[in-house]
């Protein structure tokens, strides 16, 4: 399982990723999938927050399963906030998304360091504290990571 607090790991994998990478599952092309992770991150220090999308007690069944259970993300799982087809990418290439994401971690941390006793809203699971994040971010990469054959 991928440990967000472990950027070396992190990047080390992500140095491995080729643009032209097919998936395993899912639609994403490589550098959609880092683009992916770069929003979710900036969700997670409320730089875009999200509303809940799901009723309450749909959020709090995911994020039992999400947060308190040491089950993976299944594949296919699609969160509402997502449309069905990859967007547009922001970046001008994969290498220049990987150092966006290196900056918006890093930019995470400082959030939480400002704000430990924030709760930002998961689009799926409602208000999360830093401890959440930290976990659903490690389930999150490991899924993209197993996605693009980055681990093991």
């Amino acid at each position: 399982m991928i440990n967000i607090s472990d950027r070396e790991d992190i990047f080390k994998r992500l140095s491995l990723l080729r643009k032209d990478e097919n998936p395993k599952f899912g639609k994403m092309s490589a550098q959609h999938m880092v683009e992916h992770l770069i929003l979710v991150v900036r969700i997670s220090d409320e730089k875009e927050p999200h509303p809940l999308y799901y009723n309450e007690q749909k959020a709090a069944a995911i994020k039992n399963y999400t947060i308190h259970t040491e089950k993976e993300i299944i594949e296919g799982f699609r969160a509402p906030m997502l449309p069905p087809d990859p967007v547009v990418l922001k970046e001008p290439s994969l290498d220049a998304a990987i150092e966006k994401l290196k900056s918006e971690l890093a930019d995470f941390d400082a959030y939480f360091t400002s704000h430990p006793n924030a709760t930002p809203t998961n689009p799926t699971m409602g208000p999360l504290t830093y401890n959440e994040w930290l976990i659903f971010h490690s389930k999150h990469f490991n899924h993209h990571f197993k996605q693009f054959n980055l681990l093991g």
